[in-house]
């Protein structure tokens, strides 16, 4: 083992919270949204839960995932939108060539820290106006703070940095990125660390991004994506 594999940390895997109804869930959603426009509102969450017959805790989870992906987007007090209804065309292409489960999640680890890292750089060359990142982290903690450790594919925060980079190539390689980690993780039924967990590693990278630090900023994401599976 070389000097930086022995630096690198590892994820805390932990079991996604009712894993078998959350991936029949989100694979029920993004049929759904197949079928409806750019910018069309979602129906409601206790509409979504009657339909699919599950309950608003597994729901909220895979809108979480589908707004992770690039798919939806959710607005507080207002609902959920669609953004992108379709996946992108790489997607399907990187899933028939990669190997799956364990294997592909070491290799996306790498892809993951090489994008991010270069959304931190970006970001920290420039004034940016990171208060839709940090309003969206004050509402994480808020629904975080009474939940109970279990796995999270949640990777919302670090799309959210990748939209104010304005670079399109940027954002759709990490959609197409995200939308693979969501779906490994998800078919192992285990997330890469707890929601709390990463909410305070969130809390951090954005800390250093707004001071001005990119290079704690870039140390920080590191730590936060570039560890080993097993």
């Amino acid at each position: 083992m070389d000097d930086t594999t022995a630096k690198r940390g590892r994820f805390t895997v932990l079991p996604l919270a009712n894993g078998a109804v959350y991936n029949l869930v989100l694979q029920q959603l993004l049929e759904f949204i197949e079928g409806l426009e750019s910018g069309d509102r979602i129906p409601s969450e206790r509409a979504l839960s009657e339909k699919f017959s599950v309950s608003r805790v597994s729901l909220r989870e895979a809108l979480r995932s589908l707004e992770s992906m690039g798919r939806i987007e959710i607005r507080r007090n207002s609902g959920s939108f669609v953004r992108e209804p379709l996946a992108n065309p790489m997607t399907d292409y990187i899933r028939r060539v990669t190997p799956g489960g364990e294997e592909s999640l070491n290799q996306l680890v790498s892809v993951r820290a090489a994008l991010e890292d270069r959304v931190v750089l970006i970001l920290g060359d420039g004034d940016h106006d990171f208060s839709h990142v940090h309003a969206h982290l004050l509402e994480v903690e808020s629904e975080v703070a009474d939940t109970s450790p279990a796995g999270s594919v949640d990777v919302r925060f670090e799309a959210l940095l990748a939209r104010l980079t304005n670079n399109r190539l940027l954002i759709e390689f990490q959609r197409t990125t995200h939308e693979l980690w969501i779906e490994t993780w998800g078919g192992c039924g285990q997330g890469p660390g707890d929601r709390k967990s990463l909410l305070a590693e969130h809390w951090g990278i954005l800390d250093a991004l707004r001071e001005g630090d990119t290079a704690a900023a870039r140390e920080r994401m590191a730590a936060h994506v570039d560890r080993t599976v097993a």
